[in-house]
């Protein structure tokens, strides 16, 4: 996965924000499948920032590439971690 240092900026706020969040859940404070759920949401975007850009350095080939992208997308999908679509593009 990538280091959160190479992920867009407003991911990179997000993925703060939500583990910024963490204290609350512990707490009991009632927010733990928002937090959950956000949470999810950043990690599945950055491993899929992750697959674009191996392939935008040139590591994976355009068909490894649409490849490793469908199997993240059914992986998540799978598991009940990616029921809304792909998360938005930043």
């Amino acid at each position: 996965m990538a280091d959160t240092s190479t992920l867009p900026a407003a991911l990179d706020a997000e993925l703060d924000d939500v583990l910024s969040m963490l204290p609350l859940v512990a707490a009991g404070m009632g927010v733990g499948d928002k937090v959950f759920a956000r949470l999810v949401d950043c990690l599945a975007e950055a491993v899929l920032h992750d697959v674009r850009v191996r392939h935008e350095q040139g590591e994976l080939a355009r068909a490894d590439y649409l490849t490793e992208i469908c199997q993240v997308v059914v992986a998540l999908q799978v598991r009940g971690l990616l029921t809304g679509g792909l998360p938005p593009s930043r």
